[in-house]
């Protein structure tokens, strides 16, 4: 996470179009390069997986991170000189051969196999096929076949599109050099990169929400509620850290109030295809799915149509101020939050604002934001259990919602 009230920032571009950021950060140097694409963009499905796979066997000392629509690789150390052309390898060391492709294909089938049964990856692949569709999401066989069915020719063609200066943002943060020197340095090291075709972003606009069910393997009942909160802003950030941090600890003590003592509930905002759901897991060994749904939808209207004490209030806003500091504080990832920003958003935006902004959210603030959040889009609901247990269904879940109105919508459309 970066934070602009930084000693120094300069924003450059360079001839073939490489977009640059170089801001100030104590430590070491810490470069990212992030590159607009990701397993939606991809021609052929597997095609990223495959690219990034091979590239890994030849550049070291790269920490990657993958992402729907976005790709970044981050490589830190104490001369800046080396960390650059670390990160360049990735343009100028990386071989696209039979043999690389094949390695990547061998490493990607048995990866696979050994995840496909797990509980956990199937109910999340479950999720992002509810709550955006059946066209984005294949099963086991399904993406195997095409994975091993590509080409040399086809991962060139994917890299030579997309691995290009115009599709890339490089961050550089650490100890001041002459912006000058920074300049050489980079135009160095990423100046003969192809310009290429600056490739579109995602649609943003394929959520759907809806109902999945799937039998438990392991003996907890799961549910998932699901949210698409991609159309929030900057600005309600902090109404929404307090808001999530209020209604973790609602359901958390409501669950234990109702006497299910091992239900663990987990809160997060959850990225997929390069988009944001607002994501609810339960959990729990001893209590039904029907008894989870309705502590949990009790809570979820609590939240939406009662303004929190000034006691819950001042708890809520300490708590999320408490949690973003301390992720800000031990981020090492300060270039890889700038370049994503610059990537997702277009621009960038300052964190620590976003911080002290917490404490100044009041109680009308967040009861808006959840009716904002939780009433207006069809929810996303999965229920992981046994086959023979009773649970509601996505009718009756958006009657204890109040949202009828919206599933006959939804029906005649």
């Amino acid at each position: 996470m970066f934070n602009l009230n930084s000693i120094f920032m300069d924003k450059f571009q360079l001839n073939n179009g490489a977009s640059v950021v170089y801001a100030g950060n104590a430590g070491e140097y810490s470069v990212c390069l992030s590159v607009n694409v990701g397993h939606v963009n991809e021609p052929k499905l597997g095609l990223a997986n495959l690219f990034e796979r091979v590239l890994l066997f030849q550049v070291k000392g790269i920490i990657p991170v993958f992402g729907g629509t976005m790709t970044a690789y981050t490589a830190v150390g104490d001369d800046l000189e080396e960390v650059l052309e670390k990160v360049a390898h990735i343009f100028t060391a990386t071989s696209i051969t039979e043999e690389y492709v094949e390695l990547a294909k061998q490493a990607i089938v048995k990866q696979t196999n050994d995840a496909a049964p797990l509980t956990v990856r199937r109910a999340k692949l479950l999720y992002k096929h509810t709550a955006f569709g059946a066209d984005l999401v294949r099963t086991t066989e399904e993406y195997l076949e095409s994975v091993t069915s590509c080409t040399v020719e086809e991962v060139r063609a994917f890299a030579n599109a997309y691995y290009t200066a115009s599709n890339a943002v490089l961050v550089i943060s650490g100890p001041k050099k002459p912006i000058a020197e920074i300049k050489q340095l980079v135009a160095q090291y990423f100046g003969e990169v192809e310009s290429g075709i600056k490739q579109p972003k995602v649609d943003s606009n394929i959520y759907t929400g809806g109902y999945g069910r799937m039998d438990a393997s392991d003996g907890l009942t799961r549910l998932m509620f699901g949210w698409d909160v991609k159309h929030l802003s900057v600005s309600d950030s902090p109404a929404a850290n307090v808001m999530m941090s209020m209604f973790l600890r609602r359901l958390e003590r409501a669950y234990a109030d109702a006497g299910v003592c091992d239900a663990g509930v987990e809160f997060k905002i959850a990225g997929y295809y390069g988009l944001r759901t607002m994501r609810v897991t339960v959990t729990s060994r001893f209590a039904t799915a029907k008894e989870l749904t309705d502590i949990f939808v009790k809570a979820l209207n609590r939240i939406c149509d009662t303004e929190a004490s000034v006691s819950r209030m001042e708890k809520s806003r300490n708590a999320a101020m408490v949690e973003k500091l301390d992720k800000y504080e031990k981020s090492d990832n300060k270039a890889l939050e700038t370049a994503w920003q610059l990537i997702g958003r277009g621009d960038m935006y300052n964190i620590s604002n976003r911080i002290m902004g917490i404490s100044d959210t009041t109680e009308h603030d967040v009861k808006v934001l959840a009716r904002t959040v939780f009433r207006k889009k069809r929810p996303t609901y999965i229920v992981v259990a046994e086959p023979e247990e009773e649970a509601y269904s996505y009718q009756e879940l958006m009657t204890m919602l109040g949202l009828e109105a919206m599933l006959k919508d939804s029906e005649k459309a």
